[in-house]
């Protein structure tokens, strides 16, 4: 079989010819080998395969060359559109696309930034704006297709469609790809500010609503900026395509009949199939399929991968830009309360976005442990495999994905043939990669990539990446101590670093030496010397060969006769530092052995930023170049730091050879400090919000957005925004100064309003309504009740009032049920109102709206009681709401239930309005500021002190659950309010003069109170008199004998994902040994998103977690962490065995995973089954009270739901680096 591969491998290897330096092949899985197919490209940016050989590649400055085949070195120019394309920053021509059925069907379209303003004409600025990014610099879009006639272009460019307002020199326009239906599909980024929140305050150039280009627009009105992505949404103006997918006719640029939006009267909206991207580089087409897959360049925190599943469906993806970035608010939009990102805020927002399908977090890696860098990301390319070819079956169906700015490839595999790529099943596919700007499929289905280079100097390339299932070729390699000189001209020849990966080459390659490239060799070793004496340019060919014959070529470009010449910077010095907006002189000579002093048209100069995450984590943007000059001047640019300038110049002799030299220089800083008053209050800036005081270093002149998000909570009261110190608005621009400067956000209580309530938040237990069920059930109804006293209310009394299903108590009738809530005060109705908890609530069979009266007058309370309604849409969203007025004009409201920051306000309005709607106080609004057992009281002005509470006494007693028996020491504790007790020497214990209200009652025994004893717990409503709540403890052993032992543990990772993703998800797995529970063996368990694992089929994932044991299913399951769970794109259930029989451990492990509404309370945690019957827990990554368990279940359970070691139910007891094992009775 070697033998037989050597032969197929010696046909097939090819390196062709290079004289330009090139970066090093990239780090690749075993088997696979990266060869540079084509070389010496300036700035290439997009690859295209015709059906009959040829390659064509686009350049970004406009020049479009076609290679004949694989083989071809030497391309012809097909196209020149450098006239029409900018060509600066991040701007070219960066989208190309072959029509289907080339070269019958003869068209080459291509989407570039096209030098010229909205209605004008190219050139407007040549590739030399003095500052590209002071957002003036502006340009638009445009697509046209151009006819091939064999290698050139014929005729003129086809302009399909110019749009596309580009004001600033990033996030352009994209990609281009053909779908199966033979729709041409383009992508365009929101051509906004990269280094501020954008939403049209700079000049506002491209005219975006509300007001005339050249007036900045302000919130929360702007549409403008970054806002364009959202434009289809706001009908009153065109429609721009900024930030969006199209799909058009690829004869005539219009909108496709089957498009979603076809019936619109706006030409541009006919044509967008998704919105709300910020820079969707590249895409691709899923093979098979009309899904469109999308790479998209985040700001500061996340990178996305979005899946357009199908593009003719009836409503139109909005995927969150600039409003959301990854799976979060976008802080800096979030922060400057525009009305188009509003909206999108919220448990259950009115405008809904796509999540993505995959996102991955700039400061984390792709793979864990992987050599790929983290800190930047920039995606860059995205490509399927097809269901055949060369590669290994596991990548049938894969995903490859980029990120240019770390310089690696990642392959995302199928978790099971057929399957769509699994977020939990990632590789490294190429660390290192060079450059990599677009991905493709190509002959042979093989994967190719193009590498832009680096900062010019015909350093790009497009390389391919080979499986070898048997012998790998070997890798020539050449180092020389000189490639030029005069004659005679000696030079030693270094081979000795060739590589093969075959263990059986290693130290075998032979050597051959063709030192003038006439097909004659002249040495045989690793290294050799050879002098040349005739003046000429040479190639000097390395050819090495592995023990089975096959073979690899390298070449060097040997000069002789003519020495390289030295290029010069003379200014700036190293040492020069500057701010934006500063004229930068540069200037550079050189001499030449030859030539002498080279004159100014052999000089030629890039500029370069280097954009970092953090120092020295960079990567490059393109400024401007500057040919046939000895200097000039570059205005520096308005840049986030840490970044820096490179000038880079290289000189050339009239022989071809060159030298090139360059200079860094850094940016002068300013610390800028930022305030709240009162302390402890987020404040964003730029991209990101942070709690105050922190101080961000800036570049001095730099464009700063900082924005005070209102309202927030102080000690649970809301506040609002008031002024800045700056006296700027409340989001407004900073232009940093030249000195360190300090800013301050100050807030003021918004819990008061004009005619004198006053709110406070402080703990209340929740008084359950157990007086009256209403005859209210069902979505969105309404009913008439009377008041058991006169109760007044901004001045009027009222004896009757209208309950609500969504959480509302009204005074006057508003004529129907409002299900869509909003900001107070507000004259739209309802009016008049107590908003409890105000949202889309549903009363099902599960749940009631209760009332009830306590007291006696003139201190009696009514109680209107929301018990267990859930979200609408979301049944496991549900509440426990209540609206208490006091006779003496109070008014609380109070929560019980919350499980999660959806439950807790994150989509509802909690406050009090007048009944014309122009008076009232808002506690919250989309804002997750409710609590359990944390009452919101609205005093009422001249109300008097409250009312004596009602009071009464919880007792009861502590016993062993397996022996009876009373538990003297244990420690009982009452929540809400935190009360202690120790129990007596029978066990008992006493609470007295407990305030009427819900509770639960927890007894605990030894460290932690969990093994040992503890982890019992019983709800309790407290009413006048006596209430009896007995407890029995988990102490020593279960009813069946397992034990229990908690504290410091180890961690095993699982290191095999499984095919577990979403919420409420499940799947069944064969164990690799029985592992025995209560007493039964078994060799399958069912692992489902929700923190557990059953070895009897539970039917279902079971989201919401009671205590144990009990009969209902879930039962013969272990709980490491039973709660709402989700498992996203940064999340993973995995599994692994270690140690070897009959000493075997079997680990399943929940990575990353979320609890349900809320995105940033994520937990690690495992379950690990030992061979000799132990059950261990561990976890970590545990940083609030949600993740330590005060809404989760721990334990174990008998197959019958009767017996069970209960470790904790609802109580935040489990800690980072420690876990729980419970070991079997002998």
């Amino acid at each position: 079989m070697r033998a037989f591969l050597a032969a197929v491998l010696t046909a097939s290897v090819f390196v062709p010819l290079t004289s330009a330096p090139e970066a090093a092949a990239a780090t690749l899985p075993t088997g696979f080998q990266e060869q540079v197919v084509y070389s010496g490209l300036t700035n290439p940016t997009n690859i295209e395969f015709s059906p009959d050989g040829r390659v064509f590649v686009a350049e970004k400055s406009g020049l479009i060359k076609v290679f004949d085949s694989l083989a071809d070195p030497t391309p012809d120019v097909f196209a020149d559109l450098r006239t029409n394309v900018h060509d600066q920053w991040d701007r070219g021509l960066l989208g190309m696309a072959l029509a289907p059925g080339f070269p019958t069907n003869p068209w080459v379209y291509v989407l570039y930034s096209y030098d010229a303003l909205p209605g004008g004409t190219a050139p407007k600025w040549n590739d030399v704006c003095a500052d590209a990014n002071n957002g003036t610099c502006i340009v638009t879009g445009r697509l046209s297709r151009l006819q091939a006639n064999g290698n050139q272009m014929t005729g003129a460019e086809q302009v399909l469609i110019t749009d596309w307002c580009q004001q600033y020199p990033s996030h352009s326009i994209g990609d281009l790809h053909f779908g199966a239906d033979g729709a041409l599909y383009a992508s365009s980024g929101d051509g906004a500010s990269f280094n501020a929140t954008d939403y049209g305050q700079f000049s506002n150039p491209c005219g975006d609503p509300p007001s005339a280009a050249g007036t900045s627009l302000s919130p929360p009105t702007a549409e403008g900026g970054a806002l364009r992505a959202q434009d289809i949404r706001t009908t009153a103006d065109p429609t721009g395509l900024n930030g969006t997918i199209i799909r058009i006719d690829p004869a005539t640029g219009a909108a496709l009949p089957t498009n979603p939006n076809f019936g619109s009267a706006d030409a541009n909206a006919r044509r967008i199939v998704a919105y709300g991207m910020r820079n969707p580089f590249r895409f691709t087409i899923k093979p098979g399929t009309s899904e469109v897959w999308s790479g998209e360049v985040g700001w500061n925190t996340y990178e996305e991968i979005n899946r357009l599943q199908n593009p003719v469906a009836s409503t139109i993806g909005n995927y969150g830009w600039p409003c959301i970035e990854g799976p979060s608010p976008q802080g800096g939009y979030d922060g400057a309360n525009l009305n188009l990102c509003e909206p999108m805020y919220g448990a259950t927002p009115a405008v809904p976005n796509v999540q993505p399908y995959y996102s991955w977090n700039h400061g984390s890696k792709v793979v864990a442990g992987e050599s790929c860098p983290s800190g930047s990301s920039s995606s860059s390319g995205v490509a399927f495999y097809p269901d055949s070819g060369p590669y290994p079956a596991a990548y049938r169906g894969a995903m490859f994905f980029s990120d240019f700015s770390r310089d690696c490839i990642w392959a995302m595999m199928p978790a099971t043939a057929g399957g769509l790529p699994s977020t939990s099943n990632i590789i490294t596919f190429a660390a290192g990669a060079a450059n990599p700007v677009d991905l493709a499929i190509g002959p042979g289905s093989e994967l190719y990539y193009v590498d832009i280079g680096s900062g010019g100097n015909n350093t790009g390339t497009v390389r391919r990446i080979r499986y070898y299932a048997g012998n790998q070729p070997p890798v020539a390699a050449i180092t020389t101590n000189r490639t030029s000189g005069g004659t005679p001209l000696a030079v030693t020849f270094d081979g000795s670093t060739s590589s093969d990966a075959d263990p059986a080459d290693q130290g075998l390659l032979k050597y051959q030496w063709d030192f003038t490239n006439d097909g004659t060799y002249e040495a045989t070793t690793a290294v050799a010397s050879y002098t040349y004496t005739t003046p000429g340019t040479y190639t000097a060919r390395l050819r090495v060969t592995d023990t089975l014959g096959v073979t690899n070529d390298k070449t060097v470009t040997i000069t002789a006769g003519n020495d390289a010449p030295t290029a010069i910077i003379d200014s700036p010095a190293s040492s020069f530092t500057w701010a934006v907006g500063n004229q930068i002189s540069f200037t550079g000579h050189a001499t030449d052995p030859q030539q002498g002093t080279l004159p100014a048209s052999a000089l030629s100069w890039t500029t370069i930023l280097h954009h970092c995450s953090s120092p020295g984590v960079c990567h490059e943007h393109p400024m401007q170049t500057f040919n046939g000059v000895a200097g000039g001047t570059l205005t520096a640019p308005d840049h986030e730091y840490p970044s820096y300038l490179e000038f880079r110049m290289t000189a050339t002799d009239s022989g071809g050879l060159t030298s090139t030299t360059s200079v860094n220089v850094q940016p002068k800083t300013v610390d800028l400090t930022f305030v709240s008053n009162p302390a402890g209050l987020n404040l964003t800036v730029g991209a990101t919000s942070q709690t105050a005081p922190f101080t961000r270093t800036v570049i001095q002149g730099s464009t700063n957005t900082v924005s005070a998000p209102t309202p927030q909570l102080v000690n649970n009261v809301p506040a609002a925004f008031s002024t800045w110190s700056d006296s700027g608005a409340q989001t407004h621009v900073i232009t940093a100064p030249a000195t360190d400067t300090t800013y301050t956000a100050s807030y003021t209580s918004s819990c008061v309003d004009t005619f004198g309530y006053v709110c406070s938040a402080a703990p209340r237990a929740f008084v359950p309504a157990d007086g009256t069920v209403l005859p209210l059930t069902g979505d969105d109804n309404l009913g008439q009740i009377s008041l058991p006293f006169g109760f007044k209310f901004y001045g009027t009394t009222y004896n009757s009032a209208w309950v609500d299903t969504n959480g509302r108590l009204s005074f006057a009738n508003q004529g129907a049920s409002t299900t869509a809530h909003g900001p107070i005060p507000s004259t739209a109705t309802p009016n008049s109102s107590v908003y409890a908890y105000w949202t889309d609530l549903v009363v099902d069979g599960s749940a009631s709206v209760r009332t009830a009266t306590i007291g006696s007058a003139p201190n009696r309370q009514f109680v209107v009681e929301w018990r267990n309604a859930y979200q609408y849409g979301f049944t496991s969203r549900r509440i426990n709401a209540e609206a208490i007025l006091y006779e003496n004009g109070d008014v609380v409201t109070n929560y019980s239930g919350i499980d999660n920051t959806a439950e807790a306000g994150a989509s509802s309005t909690v406050g009090i309005e007048n009944a014309a709607g122009t008076v009232g106080i808002q506690y919250s609004n989309n804002t997750s500021a409710l609590q359990n057992g944390m009452g919101v009281l609205f005093k009422a002005p001249g109300g008097g002190e409250e009312p004596p509470p009602v009071t009464g006494t919880v007792t009861g007693t502590v016993t062993n659950q397996g022996t009876g028996a009373p538990v003297a020491g244990a420690t009982v504790t009452l929540t809400p309010g935190g009360a202690s007790k120790t129990t007596a020497a029978n066990g008992t214990y006493t609470f007295t003069n407990v305030a009427a209200g819900a509770y639960t009652v927890t007894a605990s025994v030894g460290s932690g109170g969990q093994c040992g004893g503890g982890g019992a717990s019983a709800p309790v409503t407290v009413a006048a008199g006596s209430t009896t709540v007995n407890l029995a403890l988990t102490q020593g052993a279960d009813a069946f004998g397992y034990t229990c032992a908690d504290g410091t543990r180890a961690f095993i990772d699982g290191d095999t994902p499984l095919t577990l993703t979403g919420d409420d998800n499940i799947v069944q797995l064969t164990t690799p040994f029985p592992v025995k529970l209560y007493g039964t063996s078994y060799t399958s368990v069912w692992v489902d998103t929700n923190g557990k694992a059953s070895f009897v089929n539970p039917g279902a994932a079971n989201a919401d977690h009671t205590t144990l044991p009990t009969t209902a299913a879930p039962n013969a399951t272990v709980y490491p962490f039973w709660s709402d769970l989700v498992v996203d794109g940064q999340s993973s259930v995995r599994t692994a065995t270690t140690g070897a029989a009959p000493n075997r451990a079997y680990v399943i492990e929940w990575r990353n995973v979320y609890l349900y509404g809320n995105l940033s309370r994520r937990l690690t945690f495992e379950a690990v089954f030992y061979e000799n019957g132990d059950i261990a827990f561990a976890y970590k990554d545990l940083d609030n009270a949600f993740e330590q368990g005060s809404n989760a279940t721990v334990g174990i359970e008998n197959s019958a739901g009767t017996v069970a070691y209960q470790y904790a139910n609802n109580q935040p007891v489990l800690v980072s680096g420690n876990g729980v094992l419970f070991h079997p009775p002998a």
